[in-house]
């Protein structure tokens, strides 16, 4: 079983601080039918893989906190691949 990234702001961990920001584990939408009613979706995430997640979040920041603290980021090469990855998701804000 994988662990595959999920889009979006919710429920992300703030690699500086290590908290995670607020969410829920419920996701809801309404669908418009063609007859005019409603109709509700919902996804529910279970705590087991709720706690995988986060186990691979964890992972993942040990990782680059590892390479923070070995000097990896300090590369040229690397500084402008993380420079040109922030530009580009600042651009997709706007």
């Amino acid at each position: 079983m994988g662990i595959q990234e999920i889009p979006g702001q919710a429920g992300q961990v703030d690699p500086v601080k290590g908290t995670r920001s607020e969410t829920t584990d419920t996701v809801k939408g309404k669908k418009h039918e063609g007859d005019g009613k409603e109709k509700q979706d919902s996804v529910e995430v279970s705590p087991e893989a709720r706690a995988l997640y986060d186990a691979e979040q964890a992972r993942r920041f040990e990782i680059i906190r590892e390479k923070i603290h070995d000097g990896f980021y300090l590369e040229r090469d690397v500084t402008e691949k993380v420079v040109d990855a922030i530009l580009e998701d600042l651009k997709k804000e706007h």
